[in-house]
């Protein structure tokens, strides 16, 4: 019998979904669901041709881009796909057998696989009962074993964020210790708060960033690490030969040069944020500060958060619940998109409340 690597053998991964959800209000996956324009789709359109298809990737022009964009020098940069082949690609490089990795919980689910599928011992920081954490567990939870810790800032599923000043101090006391910081900006623009200026300071020091989110481009699984060339000469040891592809490099230099269409979408995902934040106080529902394009929704009772999934998804409407930790397990996390999606989700719920009797007994 021909068998894995012993440190896959009790790895479970989640198969992809075998139906489309395309048909539905996506407030699932923390995708942006504002549309970028026929004219942004007219520009991708126009620079599409019979070498774009053919030719190998020309990957030094998201390079550059990115380099003049970001304003930092090319070597500090690593471009990959999706900001999850970057955080693998740490993995890869620096973490061995039995290495310690700190980080927080419940926290970005790729972090817990690879891990695993590394060897290495995870040791998850948890939230306090009102989503609450003392930056200061991470610091002591720090031994001679651990090598890496990683921080999504913010944080998903929480929406919650550390303190410039604390994740600083995090930094130095690792730096000491010869451990790496990996810092998963996947948010970013939701949260303007930024590491990239400062790997020029720290030795340690490893900013992810992603396009899926605020850029909305999701479906190119484009993304990138900065940090010091020594580390991203390592990085660059473990890259495929071509990083990403062609249709990626184009989507991504588009939207640097046209991101005036981003911050004007901004505008509207803010407008939608207002909004649906008023309407869940006027409904009566508990809901948790966030920091990133998602809302978590506290609805009384786990059993009432998994109906109201059920019942949205009926309605052609898909939104996150299931979650074990308390307090997530009573909540609901959609995705916040323009008003115009918020009032659909609204109306809907409103409507399920008032069904439901389970929503009235409080």
């Amino acid at each position: 019998m021909i068998i894995p690597k012993k440190n896959l053998k009790n790895l479970v991964r989640v198969e992809p979904l075998k139906t489309t959800r395309l048909d539905f209000l996506r407030l699932d996956k923390n995708e942006n669901i504002i549309e970028l324009g026929d004219d942004f789709i007219n520009k991708v359109v126009s620079n599409i041709n019979s070498n774009l298809i053919s030719a190998y990737p020309e990957v030094h022009e998201i390079y550059t881009k990115l380099s003049q964009w970001l304003n930092i020098e090319y070597g500090n940069i690593f471009v990959t796909a999706g900001s999850d082949a970057a955080i693998k690609s740490v993995f890869e490089v620096f973490i061995n057998e039995g290495d310690e990795i700190i980080t927080l919980h419940p926290t970005y689910a790729m972090y817990y696989v690879y891990s695993e599928m590394f060897g290495a011992y995870l040791k998850k920081i948890e939230y306090n009962q009102d989503l609450s954490l003392d930056y200061l567990k991470i610091i002591q939870a720090i031994t001679d074993k651990s090598r890496l810790i990683c921080i999504a800032n913010p944080n998903s599923p929480t929406g919650t964020i550390i303190e410039r000043t604390e994740l600083l101090e995090i930094i130095k006391i690792a730096q000491e210790k010869d451990i790496l910081v990996l810092i998963d900006e996947a948010y970013f623009l939701y949260y303007p708060e930024t590491f990239i200026r400062d790997v020029t300071c720290f030795s340690n020091l490893i900013v992810t960033r992603s396009f899926t989110k605020a850029y909305g481009l999701a479906s190119a699984r484009l993304g990138f690490a900065v940090s010091n060339p020594y580390i991203i000469s390592c990085l660059k040891k473990v890259r495929p030969i071509y990083e990403v592809n062609s249709f990626s490099i184009l989507l991504g230099k588009l939207i640097i040069d046209n991101e005036k269409i981003i911050l004007e979408n901004m505008k509207r995902f803010n407008e939608g944020k207002i909004f649906l934040i008023d309407e869940l106080k006027s409904l009566g529902l508990n809901i948790y500060t966030t920091h990133a394009n998602f809302l978590l929704i506290d609805m009384r009772s786990s059993e009432l958060a998994m109906l109201t999934k059920q019942e949205l998804y009926n309605r052609k409407i898909l939104i996150s619940a299931g979650y074990t930790n308390e307090p997530m397990n009573r909540c609901i996390r959609i995705s916040i998109s323009e008003k115009k999606h918020m009032q659909k989700f609204i109306e809907n719920l409103r409507e399920i409340m008032k069904l439901n009797p389970g929503f009235q007994n409080d």
